[in-house]
Parts: structure tokens; sequence; C-alpha cells
């Protein structure tokens, strides 16, 4: 099991943090949230980091990720296929999606994905905490169908498996259900008892406590 995580860069993202994070904080919490993610997927056969960024794919080099320039514009959905196309092509059996802002997840969840006992073609989906969104999307072989990311995902990826004959194992893990998009988000992440460079990043920085009170 590959792991695939596409990254848009450190350059001012989550746009709906600007509210609450300066653009270099917005920055600094995108890259200790990809350090969280990728120090969680270090137990599988080889991690990707897609990515049109520069600055991302060298910092993700270094923590010894493979990397993978965006071949074409097209976005998050088709970071994932371009990804999934070459592993496939490379024989690779199966990939998992995994978002560069979920903090939390742990190798023991990720273990859970990845020694599914999944027959090909298989899709494992697991669901943002607001069942909108899709935190993992797991692909047996990787370049089953085209990903399709975006508000309702989660019913969409099961129900694009669905058409294709394959009913979806449907996993939820506290760890992946919470992506860090919104101050609500960044405001419950603050509140819990994690252990991860990003929260502590957060608090020594101050900003937790800022945060809590905005």
């Amino acid at each position: 099991m590959w792991a695939v995580v596409p990254i848009k860069g450190f350059d001012a993202p989550k746009q709906r943090l600007a509210d609450v994070l300066s653009p270099e904080e917005r920055a600094s919490l995108a890259e200790h949230m990809l350090r969280d993610v990728l120090a969680a997927l270090i137990g599988l056969e080889g991690v990707v980091v897609i990515s049109g960024d520069e600055q991302v794919l060298n910092m993700a080099r270094w923590q010894g990720a493979r990397v993978m320039r965006e071949r074409r514009p097209g976005g998050y959905s088709a970071a994932v296929r371009q990804a999934g196309e070459v592993l496939a092509e490379e024989g690779a059996t199966a990939m998992m999606h995994v978002p560069g802002d979920v903090p939390l997840i742990t190798p023991a969840e990720v273990a859970r994905i990845a020694n599914l006992d999944m027959v090909s073609p298989g899709v494992c989906v697991v669901p943002s905490r607001d069942r909108d969104g899709t935190n993992c999307l797991a692909l047996w072989p990787p370049d089953l169908f085209q990903p399709a990311f975006g508000r309702d995902s989660f019913n969409r990826h099961c129900q694009i498996a669905r058409d294709r004959g394959v009913e979806p194992a449907i996993l939820e893990l506290s760890g992946f259900a919470l992506d860090i998009d919104t101050p609500d988000d960044l405001r419950l992440f603050c509140t819990g008892a994690g252990h991860c460079g990003s929260l502590h990043y957060l608090q020594a920085s101050g900003i937790a406590a800022r945060v809590m009170q905005h």
C-alpha cells in the first residue's frame, strides 16, 4: 500500500483561516501538518507527495518521501489521479489518498486501512467529521477510478464505487476525521488532547490561546 499526499504549497495556504492566522502562521501550520502526516505514514510501502510547489517537494524529500511534480493543472482530484496512474503503471496494487491537513492521524489508523482484507477491485472511504468530505480514499488498484474531491465527496465517492459494482468499506477514524480548514476546525484542534508537532507549534507560539479567545 502506497500513500499519496497532494499539497498545493506553503505560500499562504488555507485562505479560510485568514481571519485568525497571518499568512506566515498559515504557512508554518501547513508545513507542521505535513510533517505530522508524513510521520504517521512511515510504515507503508511508500509515500508520494505530489505538488507543483518546489518548496513542498524539497521539504518532502528531506522527510524521506518520494516526490512527484504535477504534470498539468486540474486541482486536487487530478493530482491524486496522476499519482494513482503512475503507481499502477509501476505495479503497485493499492494506494490511499491522505490530505496534508489531518495532523492527528496515527500509524495505527493508517495500518487499519492498509491491512483491510480487500479483494481488487476495492474501495475504502474515510469521511471527515461532518461526513461531507473524504479524508482518505483507498483504492485497489490505485487507478480504479477518477477521484472527485470537494463538497459532498464522501457520498460521491461511495456512489462512484457502487456504480462500478464495488461496495465501499467505510471506516470512521477519529484522527482522519479532523481536517484543519476553518477557524472552528482550528479551535477544535486546539482544545484536543492529541500529541503532534502541529499542536505543539500552536501552543508554544501562543496561537492556540489567541485562537480560543477569538
